[in-house]
């Protein structure tokens, strides 16, 4: 019987990737019928199986880097599965050069094929979903962070492998005892760095990639979390950047990065501790007021407003005088969901743009008030 077991899970759907794949499950098959035979396959078969393993790993991380660089795969993702490879790659050569006994040799090399083929796969089928989003027309960025979001299924049946390798090593053998203490601090070691990457990843794909504050995505969840909480007043302020299309069109993106991530970190630094200053998207931010009733969080947004409009940013070749058009709503008895008070702050937005921009107003005060 096969040591490892190849299934649809496994498909990357990357013709070229699922071939090289099945070649690796292969290889890892025959070291599996050499440990199982060992008196009759000897030390030397062995040896070479495992020197044939190494070299294969080597080719499969160059063309799998070499694709990922071609595509435009977001860059820390590269990153971070080169330096998995090269870890993979000198743990089979340091294996390859040390002297046990068949069944040590067994159980460590058992160990270490399972671990390498949880660590490939699941990398590869992280790296085949960004490439699919990016082909969808997904920035890297914006890929890295939804693979974040989709990953986690996919690590399943990499698991379970290695919960069949932990059924193995958990024998009782005087002889591999200390052995086994160190397999399962190596495990434990490997699956601590998988939490840290994964929850790497998580912060990801809650926080805006140019300016660092928190997405959309979070801010709904957060606007959730405070919509269901006890009766306390709730406010959002909605803000626009005044003049920003103009900069963006005539100095190009990156001026208008410029302009975004300078008035980010303003309004970050503007509110206060309770607040909550999120990225919608475009030159759209959003400011979540928890415990404030709307008078409060209109002083908020005029304090807002004036240290904006304090700032002289240089963009491209030109400037950015600080403007921003603020919209403000607070949760009223009538309204039934997080969305309608998204709505009425939007509503702010507009009348403060109709009204000549650089300013706060409320569609909840009276006419004149605001």
């Amino acid at each position: 019987m096969d040591s490892f077991q190849w299934d649809e899970n496994f498909v990357t759907g990357i013709d070229e990737v699922d071939t090289q794949h099945m070649e690796l499950v292969r290889i890892i098959n025959r070291i599996g019928d050499a440990l199982s035979n060992a008196s009759a396959a000897g030390p030397e078969s062995l040896s070479d199986l495992i020197d044939e393993l190494a070299a294969y790993t080597r080719f499969h991380f160059a063309a799998e880097e070499s694709m990922m660089a071609a595509q435009g795969i977001d860059p820390r993702h590269l990153e971070s599965q080169s330096r998995e490879h090269e870890s993979f790659v000198d743990e089979i050569v340091r294996i390859s050069q040390t002297e046990m006994t068949p069944e040590l040799s067994s159980r460590l090399l058992s160990f270490l094929i399972h671990w390498l083929a949880y660590h490939i796969l699941g990398s590869d089928q992280s790296m085949a979903r960004q490439l699919r989003l990016i082909g969808q027309g997904l920035s890297p960025e914006e890929a890295l962070s939804e693979d974040a979001r989709l990953g986690t299924r996919a690590t399943e049946p990499l698991l379970a492998a290695l919960s069949g390798l932990f059924a193995q090593v958990s024998q009782q053998n005087r002889e591999l005892h200390e052995l086994n203490q160190t397999l399962e601090a190596k495990v434990a070691e490997r699956t601590r760095e998988l939490a840290a990457a994964n929850k790497n990843l998580e912060t990801l794909s809650l926080t805006d990639v140019l300016t660092g504050l928190p997405n959309r995505r979070h801010a709904m969840h957060v606007l959730g979390l405070e919509w269901q909480a006890s009766g306390s007043p709730l406010s959002l302020m909605m803000i626009d950047a005044d003049g920003f299309k103009t900069v963006n069109d005539t100095w190009g993106h990156e001026a208008g990065d410029t302009v975004l991530t300078t008035l980010a970190r303003t309004l970050a630094e503007s509110v206060r501790t309770d607040d909550m200053v999120c990225r919608l998207g475009g030159d759209e931010f959003l400011v979540i007021c928890p415990h404030t009733p709307l008078q409060g969080a209109m002083q908020l947004g005029e304090s807002l407003r004036a240290r904006v409009n304090a700032l002289r940013v240089a963009a491209g070749g030109g400037e950015w005088p600080g403007s921003v058009s603020i919209g403000v709503a607070s949760r009223t008895t009538a309204m039934l969901a997080p969305d309608e008070l998204m709505r009425r702050a939007d509503e702010g937005v507009y009348m403060a743009k109709a009204r000549g921009r650089n300013c706060v107003a409320s569609a909840d005060l009276p006419t004149g008030q605001s």
